[in-house]
């Protein structure tokens, strides 16, 4: 894939558009809670964004294929709990809903960027 990442980093399409994005670096348990809560909001409000930020509409298949995609992630970087985040994505793709536990870790995880005038 080429382009920018959409929710990780300070230099993302989140970041640049939506003021908030998931804190760069592997992928782990408490990440894709956050990932997951981000695409479960873009898949609520019917829109997200693709590789050179425009705005496209978040589907239930690319809402399925994004939250996937974080265990074959997990598993590329070699994370150590990619067997919880495969568990955690199968039941979010269940319920679309983060479990509280998986919500409090999401937290922690998105960084709100605060502009200052």
């Amino acid at each position: 894939m080429e382009g920018r990442s959409i929710y990780s980093g300070v230099h993302s399409c989140y970041a640049a558009l939506e003021g908030m994005y998931v804190e760069g670096g592997r992928m782990d348990l408490a990440k894709a809670a956050a990932h997951l809560y981000l695409h479960m909001r873009d898949l609520e409000r019917g829109f997200t964004y693709d590789h050179s930020c425009r705005r496209i509409e978040m589907t239930p298949e690319l809402f399925e294929a994004r939250s996937k995609f974080l265990v074959k992630l997990c598993r590329e970087q070699g994370g150590s709990d990619c067997d919880e985040v495969e568990r955690l994505v199968d039941y979010v793709l269940r319920r679309f809903e983060l479990p509280q536990w998986a919500l409090a870790l999401a937290r922690r995880k998105i960084v709100k960027i605060s502009r200052l005038l």
